[in-house]
């Protein structure tokens, strides 16, 4: 009989952690009876559950917690694998004790945490991080970037690092009629496409990005956005102001980023912080070349193929890297929302790497991604067996 343990997440309806926690689910559904718990009971469910019980708690605020926390006592998981603050937070404090409660972190608090607008809950956020996360039985950071921003803001110790899982799929569809319009028109002129795929939102950075591409008026090379967010109607507002939809294209969320991918000449990001991005990990799946900022964290880790990990070393920028290049880092904690310089520099980057695949650095691999120790370094934190 399979031992039962749960999944802890807010929503199964967009981002990176619901991917995760498919992929996850994946890979240990053979060795675990899982049942997954929703916090929100209102967004639709858009990742795949595979075996999964699911379990939608009702209601709102304190009756959502007294269910869970029956439901915990009830069903004695071996173990709670949460995802995200809140509920990592809830893991530690409503899990039985005999529960073993594996907290994962997938974003550098510390920066997630600047941009948080309620002192209140900032104050929640770094209290409950640093007092509380040390109870959980394990915490799991998804790079060495949030390992050490955890041990160097929050002073925790025993982290567990785990890539997130490849997520393999068959996402190579045919691009619409629309889309293949656009590729078509691009190349008949010879031009060079760009892309950047992400929710748009300020933190991710493609308003900079699209402010860097004012300096490439002249150079044939065209922006794709692919997604949506609340920064979307001031981005469109900003190309049409400044006379920039010749080459900047902001075309929605798709269902084939991979084909976009094969389709493009280079993946570039200028987002102000990461964790482990999964857009980077499926750009180098499909063999397109990242440019991206070192900042904290993942973009160092992925694009030298796991051989760079320690965010304390210095680089000489631009770095080339067998899946990409590293250029400047910047603290956006410190510009205090000035990106010019960072924007204009980017904008150099972009014209001196846009053929990036031809060079003979460019040897694009995920090896350093294991999909079967990645199951079996959670099997043994899950039950309890693993090796400090």
């Amino acid at each position: 009989m399979k031992k039962k343990m749960a999944f802890l997440i807010p929503q199964f309806y967009w981002g990176g952690m619901p991917h995760v926690a498919s992929q996850l689910i994946l890979l240990l559904e053979d060795e675990y009876d899982i049942t997954l718990i929703l916090v929100n009971n209102r967004l639709d469910i858009r990742i795949d559950t595979y075996s999964a019980n699911v379990i939608r708690l009702q209601g709102s605020g304190l009756k959502k917690l007294v269910e869970l926390y029956h439901l915990l006592k009830r069903e004695q998981f071996l173990t709670v694998l949460s995802f995200g603050v809140i509920d990592n937070l809830l893991n530690i404090i409503i899990s039985p004790s005999k529960t073993r409660t594996v907290i994962t972190e997938h974003s550098t608090k510390s920066f997630e945490n600047a941009l948080e607008t309620s002192n209140f809950k900032k104050r929640i956020y770094s209290f409950g991080i640093k007092h509380l996360y040390s109870k959980a039985t394990a915490v799991i950071a998804v790079s060495n970037g949030i390992k050490e921003d955890l041990e160097r803001y929050y002073h925790l110790k025993n982290i567990h690092v785990i890539y997130n899982p490849l997520q393999i799929n068959d996402r190579f569809r045919e691009l619409s009629t629309k889309d293949r319009s656009l590729v078509k028109l691009i190349r008949s002129e010879n031009g060079k496409i760009v892309l950047n795929v992400g929710r748009i939102t300020g933190p991710k950075g493609q308003l900079n990005l699209v402010k860097s591409f004012k300096n490439l008026k002249n150079k044939n090379i065209h922006l794709v956005l692919i997604g949506e967010g609340p920064d979307s109607e001031a981005i469109e507002d900003y190309i049409k102001t400044n006379n920039m939809t010749a080459f900047v294209h902001l075309i929605g969320t798709r269902s084939n980023v991979l084909t976009w991918m094969k389709n493009s000449d280079l993946y570039a990001t200028l987002s102000w912080f990461e964790g482990f991005p999964g857009v980077l990990v499926e750009s180098v799946y499909s063999r397109l070349p990242v440019l991206s900022p070192d900042n904290y964290s993942g973009p160092r880790e992925i694009l030298s193929q796991g051989r760079t990990s320690e965010y304390s070393q210095q680089l000489s920028y631009p770095v080339c890297l067998s899946n990409g290049i590293l250029t400047e880092r910047f603290d956006f904690r410190e510009r205090r929302g000035e990106f010019t310089s960072v924007e204009n520099q980017f904008a150099h980057y972009i014209a001196q790497f846009i053929d990036y695949k031809k060079d003979c650095q460019y040897k694009p691999s995920l090896e350093f991604i294991d999909n079967n120790e990645v199951r079996m370094q959670y099997i043994n934190l899950i039950n309890g067996s693993e090796v400090n």
